[in-house]
């Protein structure tokens, strides 16, 4: 399911169809197709940002989605999440109670537009201060500031992301391929940039989704820390219960998403450190996606549809 619902192309498409004279079972039938097989054109792309503590940079990404990609509830893919360390623990996992000794830091992965790149860019500019991100009570290596993308730094939106400082900060920012486990950032202008391919996003707690933050301004609204919240998890595509402690129990949890990992104790599944180097796979992907000609697939299969029926 792309995260630009179906709901927001159904009633232009359905207009079309009716227009060209399909019956109206006929033209539900073409729109279902559309619906269920055609992505939208333009290739979307996981990135994930940190800056300190997720929950103050959830909320400005899902502030973003909601202004420049104009998405609502289920639409919205800014999720936060754990990135840039070197090891899982036992079961594979990198969890709230376990992540920071596993080298990575808080982030926040959105799905978005390669199009719409410079403007996440410079929301996450500026979330610094100074040389400093906004959130400077949170310290050490799990709250440094952080850059995920496909290639790292040797991606084509890495120069957008770079050049998206313009106007958004104090003084221009190193911007560094991270090795793993790196360092803190504060008191420097740097952001350690991660090639997802080696060290991919691993998806919070959905205790730690849609969260107050403790930064001035932080007690947000209920229609974000609940409406959407519901929402999104509800829709069980974006966020799902990780398997860690604190999501037993939790919604959007059949037995394929935790419990076939290790039956209903979960305590065991959040140690256990290992060695593991960080792999390349993240299930949950939606960057995935098969660039389709949207007007020749209308207009192909409207033709075949009249022809037809």
């Amino acid at each position: 399911s792309s995260p630009f619902s179906a709901r927001s192309l159904s009633t232009p498409i359905l207009s079309i169809l009716r227009a060209m004279g399909l019956r109206p079972g006929v033209a539900a039938a073409v729109l279902a197709w559309l619906v269920g097989a055609v992505a939208v054109e333009e290739d979307l792309v996981n990135i994930y940002f940190g800056a300190g503590c997720f929950w103050h940079v959830q909320h400005e990404f899902i502030k973003a989605e909601q202004n420049f990609l104009k998405r609502e509830g289920e639409e919205l893919t800014a999720i936060t999440g754990y990135a840039g360390g070197s090891k899982l623990n036992s079961k594979g996992m990198a969890c709230y109670n376990d992540y920071t000794g596993l080298g990575h830091t808080e982030v926040v992965e959105v799905v978005i537009p390669r199009s719409a790149v410079s403007d996440f860019a410079a929301v996450f500019w500026k979330l610094f201060v100074g040389k400093d991100r906004v959130d400077t009570m949170d310290r050490g290596p799990a709250y440094r500031a952080a850059l995920g993308l496909p290639g790292g730094i040797s991606s084509p939106l890495f120069a957008l992301i770079k050049a998206a400082q313009e106007g958004n900060v104090a003084q221009p920012f190193t911007m560094t391929a991270g090795a793993g486990d790196d360092p803190d950032t504060l008191g420097q202008a740097l952001v350690w940039v991660y090639d997802t391919t080696a060290f991919p996003f691993h998806q919070a707690e959905l205790y730690h989704q849609f969260h107050d933050d403790f930064l001035p301004g932080g007690d947000y609204p209920n229609s974000y820390n609940v409406d959407i919240r519901q929402q999104v998890l509800a829709a069980c595509l974006r966020a799902k219960a990780t398997g860690c402690m604190s999501d037993e129990g939790a919604p959007c949890t059949p037995d394929n998403d935790f419990r076939s990992l290790g039956g209903s104790g979960m305590g065991a599944m959040d140690g256990g450190v290992t060695t593991t180097t960080v792999k390349a796979s993240n299930a949950a992907s939606l960057a995935t996606r098969t660039s389709f000609p949207f007007a020749s697939c209308i207009l192909s299969w409207c033709l075949i549809a009249k022809w037809a029926f």
